[in-house]
């Protein structure tokens, strides 16, 4: 799997409090820091400076952001679906709502290729960040 696409589902899915994914600057390899008993490894020794100095925290995607990412491509669907969408989005449950929406309107499939061209957008500018941090 290439870097990018490593960096997107960390990204998309690193959102549980007891785990993250942090970048190996060195190799270039994704790491998960989570407890011992969910992946049958030593968690990330953040106190041992030496190994620290390797790594980065990958960012999250926020709810709120992910909020504002369905709103985007509800807006860019044709006027029914957009209605529909919309609706369910300033509903209760909306995020749930929306996974039910796209399934039953028939746009998953353009749903989640949405969401992953956002995602490496995202990815890319925050390596592109992260490389004129460390050129400086």
């Amino acid at each position: 799997m290439k870097l990018l696409d490593e960096l997107v589902d960390a990204f998309l899915n690193g959102n549980d409090n007891n785990m993250s994914y942090v970048l190996n600057r060195r190799t270039g390899e994704v790491l998960l820091d989570a407890p011992e008993f969910i992946t049958g490894e030593l968690e990330i020794d953040w106190d041992d400076e030496e190994v620290a100095a390797d790594l980065v925290m990958i960012p999250n995607v926020t709810s709120s952001e992910m909020y504002d990412v369905m709103a985007s491509f509800a807006k860019k669907q044709s006027d029914p679906i957009t209605i529909h969408l919309i609706n369910v989005l300033n509903g209760k449950k909306p995020f749930r709502m929306f996974k039910e929406k796209i399934n039953e309107l028939g746009v998953e499939n353009h749903w989640y290729q949405f969401e992953q061209d956002y995602a490496k957008s995202r990815m890319t500018e925050w390596l592109e960040e992260f490389s004129e941090i460390e050129d400086s």
